[in-house]
């Protein structure tokens, strides 16, 4: 019949309507069961490549099946066939033969585009998906077609960059998950896959719903994935690189290190069963996460970036050029040699990250979604290589420091001044390669602004700048202010965005300097208001510390800018250190605060603040998800003791807090729910105590800010300069410890000890007397008159100095302990905090005193220390030797308003740990500052530590008060003593001795309002006797209120 027709017409001329009536003749005609011959087939298939076959209107989708049957490959995807059933309607019965046949030809459609990158291979796949979808099919093979639809979307995405087509991919896909019962055998597939999607999409979009679903998808995956299943391997990856991606945008340690754990199983899985591509994986994605890790890790140990490195060479010799993983692996390899270059600053580590960064941008498509990392990359490493020739150093970060730069050589090579302008034009090329959204957006944006200041300082005159200048500064505070930003990078933006106003500030004059110190201030002001939020409670402790530890620094050159550079008022440099200091000790205090006119008004609201904030309170374990499971699918609850609520995370856990206290400020009278005092309510509630000295130290220069008698107002400390003073801190350490250093011959101890008088007196004269006149404390007070108290807030460096101590020994009345009564605090918030906590009705004292513990020296004095004690005050409770472990002595605190504790202490490493006691378990679980700060005793007043290293915390965290009395204090004691270093074991049972005969009310417990005084008194009583030997007393200071 078609062949009649087709010789009474005769051959159409061109590719124009003529031919529709052919074609669905042709159609017709295989919908009647006829087959067409060789000849017929032919011409359809010319017809298809000249032109789209209209088949919208075919009403059996199945004859179009047979249809595509026939043809084969490419004219397929010519057809344009409409969309597919929007709905999950299905016919009943099996799939037909036709279905499977197209299911197939389509899954290798889509394989032969993934090898040869031809897209008419790609829209021939998605027709017979979509013709599949158009006949209605069981739900079986709805789930399949839906499922390679989303998977030809998302290659389409990597492919051209389109959003709309992985948006596409994952509502196929959720789609295809929808269809099918939950137990069915291809639900852990579907998961899979619509997780893979959900990760690729968070790429673009970085939305946390996207990353934590996927992550709940591919946990359900791989739970009903058996261990002998040979996709497991590649489930393990998909988990592994998830949280990957959580680990590195959160910058939470926990979720790295689950990281590390599933893929080295990934690994260890595709070795055994000899599956090099699903190993090659497991190892490079391995070598991303440990690089990770360390880049968050404190210290310089580069153990984990060897190994890395080891890695991500087995993954690239395992693999051919040919695969299109090869380029991902090199990239991964040039970023483990990069951090490797940064660790150990070996030349080989640099060129060949160089050499690998360069084959993976050679070998990645210019539409490529990954181009974009791989630029930037490749940027850092071209910075490096400048920086290597020209002989800087490297500083971390992208912060313009506020100090004036190193010293640069005179003359750069002309080879060191081109490979500077080629890592601009690399830094230009991948900030304007990333689009707005992307996950690398602000990040190149940034690391663009570093490499031009980097420019201007290095080959510029001292107020002339690149013409790119202003755009830069536009460009920062145009990232500080974009909510979308993730808020570290805004907190790197505006404080870079300040130093670059400052630069300008410095080097101009007139309206013009002025204005760009306005610019600063404001650009600071930013910084320190978002500074908390980078530190929220969604993160463990110790990645809290280790990001304040990046922003050190920031609060006080925000007040120094406030005071120095602009005269402001200072209580606008007030409340800039009140909101950046103490960041974590404020989270404690919001977890404690008074809920009582909450509670009277909203009890229900009160009720579900305390029970997230107990939730994110509780101990942290390995892993970053609690042991309910998966995130988000939890409901409050949780019994007594602030046991974690089920299925959620710390994430999910802080979001949900965060919300409620939202909510609570949008009530009428609670706009103000837990946000920090102004500057007025502190002077005003801080004037009837004594006056307080808030000594400012910062590049900009030094300042106290003294608040007495309801005001605020700001003295300039001109010789405290911060650069000399982080060297003298360092040495005044270092010399304590040779004073106390009998292994060291009498003349090295003797001179040590005079060189730490030395600093004492210089610290008299530089801070302590000029702040100590300004308050009107002009010598000791009169005879028969108590001295007067006040309270030191020392900042940065300072807070490792005895500011108590502080004097000229052979001059009378020269020194702080002649004049005042010292104490000290975190901030003003703090200290109002800890006046306004309740005072106990009755009283009891714990006593731990742990003469030997294992491991550590034998501390001979402890049990007469504790016998005196025990003939001055009643001891309730005493833990002793064995008995004085961990889980102990945290169940007797909260029992007791008083403690005192007699062992050895340690101060802390590195940023991210914290210090410790010494119990007699400490081997197996020491008591760590986290330990105790979460403790929430309502009752505590006095807690004395004679112990070592109290009150000394981590330099780059000096402005946390992250010590073991800063972390009684944020218990809810009152009052602390503590020691800044160790102290001889008679001296301190000494010390501790003469404390309590001042602070004791014959045999009864007072409320400890005392215990300042009664410090006070000891530690003049042995500098009476040894005036020239300070650190014998120097050492002990009352914290708090």
């Amino acid at each position: 019949m078609f062949g009649r027709w087709r010789r009474r017409r005769g051959r159409p001329r061109g590719g124009g309507d003529d031919e529709l009536p052919q074609t669905r003749l042709l159609v017709a005609t295989m919908m009647f069961g006829g087959t067409p011959n060789e000849r017929d087939v032919e011409e359809l298939r010319n017809i298809a490549l000249r032109r789209p076959l209209d088949l919208a209107g075919t009403s059996d989708p199945v004859a179009l099946l047979r249809v595509s049957a026939a043809l084969g490959g490419e004219p397929v995807a010519h057809f344009s066939v409409g969309a597919a059933s929007p709905g999950p309607t299905e016919r009943g019965g099996v799939a037909s033969a036709e279905e499977i046949d197209a299911i197939g030809r389509a899954e290798a459609l889509h394989e032969r585009f993934d090898a040869t990158h031809d897209p008419r291979h790609l829209d021939a796949a998605e027709v017979l998906f979509t013709l599949v979808l158009r006949t209605e099919p069981v739900a079986e093979v709805r789930a399949a077609a839906l499922n390679g639809l989303g998977k030809c979307r998302w290659s389409r995405y990597e492919a051209f960059s389109q959003r709309a087509d992985i948006d596409e991919a994952v509502d196929r896909l959720r789609e295809a998950l929808a269809v099918v019962p939950a137990g069915h055998r291809m639900v852990p597939a579907l998961r899979a896959n619509l997780a893979g999607a959900l990760f690729v999409r968070w790429d673009v979009a970085t939305r946390t719903d996207d990353l934590d679903e996927g992550i709940a998808e591919i946990r359900a995956a791989l739970d009903a994935t058996g261990p002998a299943d040979a996709i497991r391997v590649s489930r393990l990856n998909s988990l592994g690189i998830a949280l990957l991606k959580k680990g590195f945008a959160l910058g939470d340690s926990s979720a790295l290190d689950e990281c590390v754990d599933t893929l080295t199983r990934a690994l260890r899985a595709g070795r055994a069963a000899g599956e090099a591509a699903s190993a090659a994986a497991a190892a490079s994605n391995l070598a991303e996460a440990l690089r990770l890790r360390h880049g968050l890790a404190d210290g310089d140990d580069p153990e984990d970036l060897v190994t890395a490195a080891e890695l991500a060479r087995e993954a690239l010799a395992a693999t051919p050029p040919s695969d299109p993983l090869w380029a991902r692996y090199q990239s991964n390899l040039s970023l483990v040699l990069l951090a490797l270059y940064l660790a150990r600053r070996e030349a080989a580590d640099l060129a060949e990250g160089v050499a690998a960064s360069r084959g993976a941008l050679a070998a990645t498509p210019e539409r490529h979604p990954n181009r974009v990392e791989r630029l930037g990359i490749h940027a850092q490493l071209t910075r490096l290589e400048f920086e290597r020739s020209a002989g800087i150093d490297h500083t971390a970060g992208v912060n313009v420091s506020l100090t004036p730069p190193p010293e640069l050589p005179d003359h750069l090579s002309r080879a060191s001044l081109d490979l500077l302008r080629a890592a601009v034009r690399a830094a230009e090329e991948a900030a304007a390669a990333t689009p707005r959204g992307h996950a690398l957006h602000s990040a190149n944006r940034l690391f663009l602004a570093s490499v031009r200041f980097l420019r201007d300082v290095t080959t510029g005159v001292p107020g002339r700048f690149g013409e790119d200048h202003d755009e830069t500064v536009r460009d920062l505070a145009a990232l500080a202010g974009d909510v979308a930003v993730p808020t570290s990078q805004r907190v790197w933006a505006a404080r870079q965005c300040a130093a670059a106003r400052l630069m300008t500030a410095m080097t101009s004059t007139g309206e013009a300097s002025a204005a760009a110190g306005r610019d600063a201030l404001a650009a600071f002001g930013l910084a320190t208001e978002l500074l908390p939020r980078t530190a929220g409670r969604s993160l463990p402790r110790a990645d809290r510390q280790r990001l304040l530890a990046r922003f050190a620094g920031l609060a006080r050159d925000a007040a120094a800018c406030a005071l120095r550079v602009l005269d402001t008022d200072p209580g606008a440099a007030l409340r800039l250190l009140e909101h950046g200091r103490g960041v974590l000790l404020g989270q404690a205090i919001d977890a404690r605060d008074d809920l009582t006119e909450l509670r009277a008004a909203h009890p229900e609201l009160a009720d579900r603040y305390q029970e997230l904030c107990r939730a994110l309170d509780r101990p942290e374990d390995a892993s970053f998800l609690s042991p309910g499971g998966s995130p988000g699918g939890g409901v409050v609850g949780g019994g007594a003791g602030g046991a974690p609520l089920a299925g959620e995370d710390r994430h999910a856990l802080a979001a949900r807090r965060d919300a409620l206290v939202e909510a609570v400020r949008r009530l009428p009278g609670y706009a103000d729910f837990l946000r920090p005092p102004a500057p007025k309510e502190l002077a005003r509630a801080a004037a009837p105590h004594g006056p307080v000295a808030l000594l400012n130290v910062s590049g900009l220069g030094s300042d106290a800010l003294l608040v007495q008698d309801g005001r605020v107002w700001s003295v300039p400390l001109p010789d405290v300069r911060y650069a000399e003073l982080l060297g003298t801190a360092r040495d005044f350490a270092e010399n304590v410890r040779r004073a106390g250093d009998t292994a060291l011959p009498l003349a090295e101890q003797a001179a040590a000890q005079r060189r730490v008088v030395a600093v004492l007196g210089w610290l008299w004269e530089a801070v302590a007397e000029p702040v100590l006149t300004a308050l009107g404390f002009t010598g000791p007070p009169p005879e028969g008159r108590p001295p007067p108290r006040m309270w030191w807030i020392p900042t940065g460096p300072l807070a490792a100095l005895p500011l108590h101590a502080a004097g000229l020994p052979d001059t009378p009345g020269a020194s702080t302990l002649d004049r005042v009564v010292s104490s000290y605090a975190t901030t003003v918030r703090e200290l109002l905090w800890a006046r306004a906590r309740p005072v106990a009705g009755r009283r009891s004292l714990l006593a731990v005193a742990l003469r030997d513990a294992p491991g550590v020296p034998r501390l001979p004095r402890v049990e007469h220390e504790v016998a005196r004690l025990a003939e001055r005050l009643p001891v309730a409770h005493t833990l002793s030797g064995a008995q004085a472990r961990h889980g102990a002595v945290l169940a007797a605190l909260p029992h007791h308003t008083w403690a005192h504790v007699a062992c050895h202490a340690v101060s802390p490493a590195t940023a991210s740990a914290g210090g410790e006691l010494l119990l007699y378990d400490h081997e197996r679980r020491p008591l760590s500052t986290a330990d105790i700060a979460r403790l929430r005793l309502e009752r505590a007043e006095l807690a004395y530590l004679s112990a070592c290293d109290t009150v000394r915390g981590h330099e780059a965290l000096a402005d946390e008060a992250l010590h073991i009395a800063g972390a009684f204090h944020s218990a809810g004691f009152r009052h602390v003593i503590g020691t800044l270093w160790p102290v001889d074991d008679e001296e301190a049972a000494e010390i501790a001795d003469a404390f309590y005969a001042g602070v004791a009310s014959g045999r009864t417990l007072g409320d400890a309002s005392g215990a300042a005084r009664a410090l006070h008194e000891a530690v003049r009583a042995r500098r009476a006797e040894n005036p020239h030997t300070p650190t014998l007393w120097a050492a002990h200071l009352h914290y708090g209120a």
